[in-house]
């Protein structure tokens, strides 16, 4: 019985422990949207300390805006190296700009296309502009096709109208290593009228 009881406070303790960072992180947030800036930070420190990725991406965000990009950029490499998506995309954009580290437009293709795989939506609509612009290093590479259909497809369908027009475009003339296709193209013309209508109606709504 003192065998199973010592086991069940261990688990306790356990559970407390990967508890506690969460908590933080949460408490840590709602300061932030309170506009408490130094409780936020003083209570995301510790669980960004003790590896807690969340808090490591949040506390570079606010160090960012106060423009401490060094040390945001040290947060943001924690987190991302953990899989954080909000890590990636921000440790990209930072390659990209050479904001907090040394540009490097291959890292920063490497980063958003990282977070792009974890879910993140503006990562997949950087990646898609990128294809479509030719810019991170991808005018400079031997085009990988397969990528830029995935990367573009993936922003089309969650709603990026610059990659849907351009899937539009390729399968009427031929583009991205994609034949013409008349099925293909109206198929993405009518993805690219059902984003404008989604606009226009997200854009009715916002008028006062």
């Amino acid at each position: 019985m003192a065998s199973w009881l010592a086991v069940a406070a261990q688990c306790f303790a356990l559970s407390q422990a990967f508890a506690a960072p969460e908590d933080d992180y949460r408490r840590g947030m709602s300061a932030y949207h309170r506009g408490d800036v130094a409780t936020a930070m003083s209570v995301l420190r510790g669980p960004a300390n003790a590896g807690h990725a969340p808090s490591q991406s949040l506390l570079a965000f606010i160090l960012d805006r106060g423009d401490f990009a060094e040390e945001a950029a040290k947060l943001y490499t924690q987190a991302a190296a953990q899989g954080d998506a909000e890590a990636l995309a921000a440790l990209g954009n930072f390659y990209l700009t050479g904001r907090g580290v040394a540009k490097d437009e291959k890292r920063a293709l490497e980063h958003f296309s990282k977070a792009a795989e974890g879910g993140h939506e503006l990562a997949m609509q950087v990646l898609a502009d990128a294809h479509i612009r030719g810019s991170m290093g991808l005018d400079r590479e031997p085009r990988d096709f397969a990528r830029a259909q995935s990367d573009l497809k993936r922003a089309a369908d969650i709603g990026h109208l610059p990659a849907a027009e351009a899937l539009e475009r390729a399968y009427r003339q031929g583009g991205f290593g994609l034949q013409a296709d008349a099925a293909q193209a109206e198929r993405w013309r009518a993805r690219v009228a059902e984003i404008r209508e989604q606009r226009a109606r997200a854009a009715s709504k916002a008028r006062p």
